[in-house]
């Protein structure tokens, strides 16, 4: 009988967590960021290959992460992508000289 609480306890514990902030692996590790509505989506989310595309697909996360001053896991990994894919461009175009 004490495993049965035991599961409702770890299971009561995680049910909360997701309800109420996002689990968000950027660059520099895992944090804990406050949803702004309490609702199941975005429990976890794996920003580090984040493109435009996908921060405009999660706007809550987004805003969630400009309200609780956790702004260096918006690290514009777009930013990166663009850099790339325009160092790309750059090579195929004076690659040849």
């Amino acid at each position: 009988m004490s495993r049965f609480f035991f599961g409702m306890i770890v299971g009561a514990s995680l049910l909360f967590v997701a309800m109420h902030y996002h689990v968000v692996r950027g660059k520099d590790g895992v944090f804990l960021v406050t949803k702004i509505s309490n609702n199941l989506s975005d429990v976890y989310v794996d920003t580090r290959q984040f493109t435009l595309t996908d921060w405009q697909q999660h706007k809550p996360l987004a805003a969630a992460i400009m309200k609780s001053n956790q702004t260096q896991l918006l690290e514009d990994s777009s930013l990166g992508n663009f850099r790339n894919s325009l160092s790309g461009l750059v090579d195929g175009l004076f690659g040849d000289r």
